[in-house]
């Protein structure tokens, strides 16, 4: 059986809690606790790219060790580098490696969602590695763009959405973990792994899986500097809810080499109106680097009209309820 991707993965009675709280409950328990370990219990790794690593080393002589990496991005804030950057497979995909796809299979609410990710193998060697499991996004209460936000990721079991696949080995992940905590203007970002890799891989590469996972910080940093950030989702100030299903994103993979390649930098959010007709939101996007050159937006289906302010927000207003609608944003 193939992996389920739903085109709308907005469940039946979207906004609602996750079947599967226990595991994340345990997951943010768990990163929380890493995050306030102290300095010996972690095994320092020095600095490389502008990066502070540490380890932790596992009972099990062969598996990857818990890993911890931080970086301080300049000129940043929290909701756009999770929304813009860390989030979105098409960024990812420049920032991490070792990640070769990753959709939606559920989407619970705003900020919570299960989800199917594969990371590339090494050569003949090792199979690829699949991950099913559940994310969900810790932002501020009173929504501010510059307050601490969190990403926490763990494993779940759905073996009928996502059952195990030939060719690929199945991992577990007790936490993937993202702390975006501002500094000034600035933002420190944090970033904690542990992931059972399962199957046989030789120590070497082990070791090196150890050694890049949290090198990721950097890159996601080098990527901000270069690109900008991708559009994101932001309700407008004052706003903590709405009856708009917001289904899925899509952002296109960036170009390998930025130098000779073009790239259609194309964003869409898909989403279903709600009961409310005039809800809103707001589309943020980057007018000074990914979209320099200002965006051009249109929808596809029905139920919305958007406006464009020219600086870097496009506000999104419901006219009809029940609506599937997708905003396009791409460069002018």
């Amino acid at each position: 059986m193939s992996v389920h991707k739903p085109q709308k993965p907005a469940v039946a009675d979207y906004p609602t809690s996750t079947a599967h709280q226990a595991e994340l409950e345990a997951a943010r328990a768990f990163f929380l606790k890493e995050l306030e370990s102290p300095e010996e219990e972690w095994e320092d790794q020095g600095e490389r790219e502008d990066v502070h690593l540490w380890s932790k080393k596992d009972p099990e002589v062969h598996a990857v060790p818990t890993v911890k990496g931080e970086t301080l991005v300049k000129n940043a804030n929290s909701e756009a580098f999770l929304g813009g950057v860390v989030q979105l497979p098409g960024m990812r995909k420049l920032w991490d490696q070792r990640f070769e796809s990753g959709h939606m299979l559920a989407r619970y609410d705003r900020t919570s969602f299960a989800f199917y990710t594969v990371m590339k193998g090494m050569g003949w060697l090792v199979y690829p590695r699949d991950i099913v499991g559940i994310q969900k996004n810790y932002h501020p209460e009173d929504g501010s763009e510059k307050g601490e936000r969190m990403i926490v990721q763990t494993t779940i079991e759905e073996k009928e959405w996502a059952p195990e696949q030939k060719g690929k080995t199945r991992a577990t992940l007790t936490v993937s973990g993202w702390r975006f905590t501002p500094v000034g203007d600035d933002l420190k970002v944090t970033y904690i792994v542990k992931i059972a890799l399962n199957g046989s891989m030789p120590i070497a590469m082990v070791s090196m899986v150890a050694t890049e996972t949290p090198l990721c910080t950097g890159r996601a940093r080098d990527v901000y500097y270069q690109y900008g950030h991708a559009p994101y989702i932001r309700l407008p100030s004052g706003s903590s809810s709405t009856s708009i299903i917001f289904q899925t994103e899509y952002f296109s993979d960036p170009p390998a080499n930025p130098e000779t390649d073009e790239h259609v930098r194309e964003y869409r959010c898909v989403l279903t109106t709600g009961s409310q007709v005039g809800d809103e939101f707001e589309l943020v996007y980057d007018a000074k680097r990914m979209y320099d050159g200002g965006v051009s937006v249109r929808v596809e289906g029905e139920g919305v009209e958007c406006e464009d302010d020219g600086k870097g927000v496009v506000r999104v207003k419901t006219t009809k309820s029940g609506e599937d609608a997708t905003v396009v944003i791409t460069p002018k």
